[in-house]
Formats: structure tokens, C-alpha cells, sequence
């Protein structure tokens, strides 16, 4: 995405990492995972729509939806449900893993600045 540069070095640098401290604390029982987010309902995005007229914010909504193949933004219970597990016995053997959370998001490659209808970069996703 143009104009992403530092966003992008900054998620590889904690991908990098995550696999960096899995490989050298591993041989002492530590795991190391991260989670890549993506559109979660937080007190911002309430702010955002709170902030828009009616229509404009019902536009928003539907934008973000689109944005994601399960046709939501993701909430703050579901990212604490998946660091959660990943703490949990039942994730013993997970380490150096980058779990993207994005309802999708990710794999559907749509640019969320590209023109045309959708989100612009005003959203602060």
C-alpha cells in the first residue's frame, strides 16, 4: 500500500522478532507468538462513528464489513480469547507463530485506500 513504509517495517520487525526469541529462548520452556490484529471495535472506532452523522457512520460500518469476509470488525473479547489460548496448556507446542486476528482481512487483499467505494484513509482503523 503506498505510503505504508514504516507501518510495514514496523509489523515485519515484530514478525522477525517473534521468530528471533522463539529460536533463542525456546531451548529454556519460553514461546513466543504474536497476534496481527486487524479491525477491532475499540473506544477509537466507537469515537470515529460516534464523531459522524448517522448516515455517514452507517456507511462506515458498512465499508468495514467489507472489508473483512466475516463481515465485521472483530471485538476486544475476541483478541483476549485468542491470547487466552495461546497462554493456555493447549497451546504448549505453538512458538515463533504470527496469528493474524483479522476476520479474514488479510487473505481477501483488498487495498482499503485504493479509489472507489470503500473506506478511505480517514478511517484510523
Amino acid at each position: 500500500m503506498p505510503g505504508a513504509a514504516a507501518y510495514a517495517t514496523a509489523k515485519a520487525a515484530v514478525e522477525g522478532l517473534t521468530r528471533a526469541l522463539a529460536v533463542d529462548y525456546g531451548p529454556y520452556g519460553v514461546r513466543a507468538n504474536a497476534l496481527a490484529l486487524g479491525s477491532v471495535a475499540t473506544e477509537r472506532y466507537a469515537a470515529l462513528l460516534a464523531g459522524q452523522q448517522p448516515q455517514e457512520a452507517e456507511r462506515t460500518r458498512r465499508a468495514m464489513a467489507r472489508l473483512h469476509p466475516l463481515g465485521r470488525v472483530g471485538e476486544a473479547e475476541e483478541v483476549a480469547d485468542a491470547v487466552a489460548y495461546l497462554l493456555s496448556d493447549g497451546a504448549r507446542f505453538i512458538s515463533g507463530a504470527v496469528l493474524p486476528l483479522d476476520g479474514g482481512r488479510s487473505v481477501r487483499g483488498h487495498d482499503p485506500e485504493e479509489s472507489g467505494p470503500g473506506p478511505g484513509p480517514s478511517l484510523g482503523t
